[in-house]
């Protein structure tokens, strides 16, 4: 009873203490959403995009057929992060999204805390002081790393269930009951359904504590400890292997798209652009109210972006993380000496399963050395393929660099390539060092003189190094138009321009209007979507012409008609004077030419797509192709590739291909510097593949032209 009290107020403290680090979001709470009006849009539509798929379509979330119009696209890889999303349904459909968004953050924040705290607790023993761990969650939820994510990363700052699962973890290693490995695998897949990258870092953890588990039991003497060491081996395989399980729908569509593309794969120079530079964790945080100016003035030369580089750990953090460090090694030293003469008690433990019938050598006590292991393994992994110090990463004689294991493991380590933002790991830093902290603040409140008053100083000092006052807010930016294009009971898709980059705006007002989109913003590019094939939508993807030819004003409309699209939307807000805004402006004008918009006012232009007058043939890209390289004005493709050539009736066709030189010869006739080939056409879509003389062979293709027979 009175442990459950202690965590009541432990939960109250979080919840007053999150509603003034996220303040004035409590007084906002229904028109406005913490962050800079960015990503936070995106994951704003992700809480209502569940809602319509799980209330509306009665279908999976995890594929929605209102992006990428009209093949729709999968989330499997998108921070979709469903666990919120189905949590705050509810809260969705009372009082509508702002007040579902702004749930998200006030839950994820004290339950973080909880979670930080209900793990230090147990592991402080049955003496610890509630106000130690109270910091250790302190440290955990309102870190700068979880604060500067709150701008609109809402599955990063959903770390609340890491705490929860790593307590059951350690408590089948010690006990691996039913209750205790059901409950790991519950929370591990909380986790997961939050964001993939916690999940990487629960495995590693989970790794970091059975090489632990296994230390401490070498010094037991392998007869002895043998037994309970495979029982906790055992228990982490049940726990991994149920979670697989229960995963599985998602997993294995995830493994087959990984066999077959890359597109999941960031490029390497994101990990170290956005790896943790190893000034930032002594550069104080920037939404501070008396040194933030000065922080950002510090932290401009470090490579990654505002919410990527804020991995400061807090000056008053690292004192007591250094003092529960030495008193954690002092601990382990006295263990060592006490584990001599220690004979395990190896009498059966009811309720277990029978791969642990003896006691197991991971005890509470002993496992907190764990977290000086943890510490060192995700500070280092935290730092990226290579060290970066002030923005500099040439710190060797020659311009050499430091290299670090962050790289070899991203290659050994299944589907950690796939993590783009490594910084990340400060979560788990965090989390180790609110821990050792904890213990060095148990130690200060033990002295005799200092006793009573060193818990309390400790956590207002953290508290107040970490504090953001007053945090950024959002307001949902709709122009008047969406609301009556919701009102449009008509059919069609909607295509936003600018589009040479996404933008996470035209998702919030998608959940106005409710009409498909053409484009989107989800986090990873899947090439299977029309963005990079179809023609028009290429040339306003990148500003220019792709290697397909064609001619944006005679057949412009045709291809946005065939593609089901029905409003074109110039905002000029998002594409201020410049080339953008001149390259999208003419390129409206050749595809609509005299025809005028039905919608315009100082910042949208709306054209309604008609049906075309005159149709001709035309191609698309199919499978096979690479990305289109500016240098060479080519996409390369091995072996073979396929295209598409839309037809509106039947005819004959001739396809010119221009290969660059040197590039291995099709399997199709020269004529004139190019490959031609001669087609007989259907109505709708016809497929034509591409295939090399050589089928090792790689490719670069400069043009692609087609012509009708007269």
């Amino acid at each position: 009873m009175a442990h459950r009290f202690r965590a009541l107020w432990a939960l109250l403290g979080y919840l007053l203490a999150t509603l003034v680090f996220t303040f004035p979001l409590v007084r906002q709470f229904t028109i406005a959403i913490p962050g800079d009006g960015f990503d936070g849009w995106q994951n704003y539509w992700n809480l209502w995009w569940v809602k319509v798929a799980l209330l509306e379509k009665q279908t999976s979330p995890f594929f929605t057929d209102l992006l990428y119009h009209p093949t729709g696209v999968g989330l499997l890889f998108h921070t979709l992060n469903p666990f919120n999303g189905v949590t705050v349904l509810p809260i969705q459909i009372a009082w509508g999204l702002l007040p579902a968004y702004n749930a998200v953050v006030i839950f994820s924040f004290v339950m973080g805390g909880l979670g930080a705290w209900l793990l230090v607790r147990r592991l402080l023993g049955a003496g610890g002081s509630s106000l130690a761990a109270f910091a250790a969650g302190a440290i955990f939820t309102f870190s700068p790393f979880h604060i500067a994510h709150l701008l609109g990363h809402m599955q990063v700052i959903s770390l609340e269930w890491i705490p929860f699962y790593i307590l059951y973890l350690l408590r089948s290693l010690e006990r691996p009951t039913r209750r205790n490995i059901l409950l790991a695998v519950l929370f591990l897949a909380l986790v997961t359904f939050c964001d993939w990258y916690y999940t990487l870092y629960c495995l590693i953890f989970t790794a970091a504590a059975l090489l632990w588990s296994a230390w401490r039991s070498s010094r037991q003497g392998l007869k002895m400890a043998g037994r309970p060491f495979l029982a906790a081996v055992g228990a982490v395989a049940a726990i991994w292997a149920l979670w697989a399980i229960i995963l599985s729908p998602l997993l294995a569509p995830m493994i087959r798209d990984a066999g077959q593309f890359r597109f999941m794969v960031p490029d390497p120079i994101h990990s170290r652009i956005l790896s943790a530079d190893l000034l930032a964790f002594v550069t104080p945080q920037e939404f501070h109210p008396l040194w933030g100016e000065w922080a950002q003035a510090r932290a401009r030369v470090f490579t990654s972006t505002v919410s990527e580089h804020q991995v400061f750990a807090g000056f008053t953090v690292l004192a007591l993380t250094l003092l529960g460090g030495i008193v954690q090694v002092g601990s382990l030293r006295r263990a060592r000496i006490h584990d001599t003469h220690h004979v395990p008690d190896t009498s059966e433990v009811p309720g277990t399963w029978a791969i642990a019938r003896r006691q197991p050598p991971l005890r509470a006590g002993a496992s907190r050395g764990l977290w000086l292991l943890a510490l060192v393994v995700f500070f280092v992994l935290s730092l990226g393929p290579v060290l970066h110090v002030g923005g500099k990463t040439d710190l060797l004689p020659g311009g050499r660099e430091i290299v670090l294991p962050y790289g070899w493991l991203a290659d050994k380590i299944p589907f950690m390539e796939i993590t783009r933002s490594v910084s990340r790991f400060d979560a788990m830093i965090m989390l180790a060092m609110g821990l050792l902290a904890a213990a060095g603040v148990q130690w200060l409140a033990q002295r005799p003189v200092i006793g009573r008053l060193a818990p309390a100083v400790a956590v207002g000092l953290i508290l107040f190094e970490f504090l953001p006052a007053p945090y950024p807010m959002s307001r949902p930016d709709v122009p008047q138009w969406y609301h009556a294009l919701a009102d449009d009971k008509r059919t069609g898709a909607v295509l936003n321009l600018p589009m040479a980059w996404d933008r996470p705006g035209y998702l919030l007002q998608q959940t106005v209007h409710r009409k498909p989109l053409a484009v989107a913003y989800i986090s990873r590019d899947d090439p299977r979507t029309l963005v990079e094939r179809a023609p028009v939508l290429q040339h306003l993807r990148r500003l220019g012409p792709d290697i397909i030819a064609f001619d944006l004003a005679a057949q412009g409309g045709q291809a946005l008609h065939d593609l089901g699209i029905r409003w074109v939307i110039l905002d000029r807000y998002q594409m201020p004077a410049g080339p953008e805004r001149a390259y999208v402006d003419a390129a409206a004008r050749q595809i609509f030419g005299a025809q005028p918009p039905v919608y315009e006012d100082v910042r949208l232009t709306v054209y309604e797509v008609e049906s075309p007058a005159v149709s001709a043939p035309y191609l698309a890209l199919g499978d096979g192709w690479g990305r289109f390289d500016p240098g060479s004005q080519g996409r390369t493709f091995s072996g073979h590739a396929t295209l598409f050539v839309q037809a509106p009736v039947s005819g004959e066709a001739t396809l010119r291909v221009t290969l660059a030189p040197g590039s291995p010869e099709l399997d199709a006739p020269r004529a004139g510097g190019a490959h031609v080939m001669h087609l007989s056409l259907r109505q709708g879509a016809n497929e034509v593949t591409l295939r090399l003389r050589q089928p090792g062979g790689r490719a670069l293709v400069t043009g692609l032209a087609l012509a009708t027979a007269p």
